[in-house]
């Protein structure tokens, strides 16, 4: 039972090749490493390579007792790697792909290492706060096409990390439609996936077994399914409630359509 264990958890958080460290650890994450995955020192030993990187591999191993394999991974990376270590700083970043993937990692850096109050959100990385440090490296590394749109948006200490990912994400109407004192909490207009967007959860890209959000976000069946059932029940780009996606069925062989549509709560007004 024990090696079976083992070999899902390889399984489940090795690292990609070319995935940087930030990245890896954030999917790690997201799959639940911080929720139902627990090791005491002689397994965590037991692990192998799963961070493609001999220093971390073995600093998993090294704490005693019982913890996560969350706070494993963590602590490694923390006693192998300084802030400056584990990130490129980025001149540009040219799609919003790469924006939404930039900022998660100058967010998980900020945690892990920027001694600031996202520190108390290791276990919850979506509940960080733009940090100024964030807002400025994020904002000077943006085209210009979202350099103008971040320029309407003024930054306050109470920003969340998830509403600037969804400004991002979702930015679509012309720069002369925006006000100039506009703040992230004015949010622009939603709108569907287009059929080449890849799902915002995996990164990976969309093609059978999708749902859509009646928000219009479009994910993996099974991407979706996991963040509403482990992290939150909203929308990941939005935060609009939504349902769980159980009861829609699967693609049927006969059906050429991709896309089924899961209803979203719908919020009280007071």
């Amino acid at each position: 039972e024990s090696q079976l264990k083992l070999q899902d958890i390889r399984e489940r958080f090795a690292r990609l090749p070319d995935q940087s460290l930030l990245l890896w650890l954030y999917a790690c994450w997201f799959a639940g490493a911080n929720v139902d995955i627990f090791l005491n020192s002689y397994e965590a030993r037991q692990l192998g390579s799963l961070s493609r990187d001999a220093a971390i591999d073995r600093g998993i191993g090294r704490r005693t007792g019982t913890l996560s394999l969350w706070r494993r991974l963590v602590a490694s990376v923390r006693e192998t790697y300084t802030a400056d270590e584990v990130i490129v700083y980025q001149d540009r970043w040219n799609t919003k792909v790469e924006g939404v993937l930039y900022l998660t990692e100058l967010t998980l850096v900020d945690i892990l290492y920027g001694n600031t109050r996202n520190a108390r959100y290791l276990d919850d990385p979506d509940e960080a706060y733009v940090t100024w440090r964030i807002w400025e490296a994020f904002t000077k590394s943006a085209p210009p096409f979202y350099a103008k749109a971040l320029s309407a948006i003024t930054w306050h200490r109470d920003l969340k990390v998830d509403r600037l990912r969804a400004y991002v994400w979702d930015y679509s109407l012309k720069l002369s439609s925006l006000p100039r004192d506009s703040s992230v909490e004015i949010q622009p207009k939603e709108h569907a996936a287009s059929g080449d967007d890849p799902c915002t959860i995996c990164h990976e890209e969309l093609s059978e077994n999708t749902c859509e959000l009646e928000c219009g976000h479009e994910f993996h069946r099974e991407c979706i399914r996991t963040w509403l059932q482990e992290h939150s029940s909203t929308c990941p780009i939005c935060r609009d409630y939504a349902v769980l996606p159980t009861d829609v069925p699967k693609r049927p062989a006969w059906n050429n359509s991709k896309r089924y549509k899961a209803k979203a709560w719908k919020r009280s007004a007071f």
